[in-house]
């Protein structure tokens, strides 16, 4: 009988570390998927640059009106960082912005985020990249549903 208390016990404390360190590393990979969104619509590019991989691809397929040609519209990190600092994300009315960050899957160092921003729909690929999460692909769209 002891034996088998023992095991539970240690079976539940081994369960429960694990428990935690998902929780902890999906609150650290919402951390960096806001630190992305709140950067853009901050003009914040030390946030930006915080959250991004230095490999970063980020695409949109966009259809060509005059030809109606899809096309496929890409950033990298510096060009994101550019834009942050344009102010781009800024020109957004402050009290229209509702960001919304759901982590879809976590798999031992990667995983799949939604990010629902006023403006866009972001599916972010995450890393843990030299110990910290860091976005190294985006596939996005603009929110087509803000103004209904």
């Amino acid at each position: 009988m002891k034996k088998l208390l023992l095991f539970l016990a240690v079976m539940f404390i081994g369960f429960g570390t694990i428990g935690f360190a998902q929780n902890s590393d999906e609150e650290a990979i919402k951390e960096t998927v806001l630190n992305y969104i709140e950067g853009w619509y901050d003009g914040d590019v030390d946030r930006m640059d915080k959250a991004l991989h230095p490999e970063l691809v980020k695409r949109q397929i966009h259809t060509f009106k005059p030809t109606g040609t899809d096309l496929v519209n890409g950033a990298t990190k510096s060009a994101m960082l550019v834009y942050t600092e344009a102010g781009f994300g800024k020109q957004t009315p402050r009290e229209k912005i509702n960001n919304v960050v759901e982590v879809l899957d976590i798999y031992h160092g990667i995983a799949t985020v939604k990010a629902t921003s006023y403006d866009f729909v972001d599916y972010c690929h995450v890393v843990k990249y030299n110990g910290e999460w860091k976005i190294i692909n985006v596939l996005w769209d603009i929110n087509h549903e803000k103004e209904e």
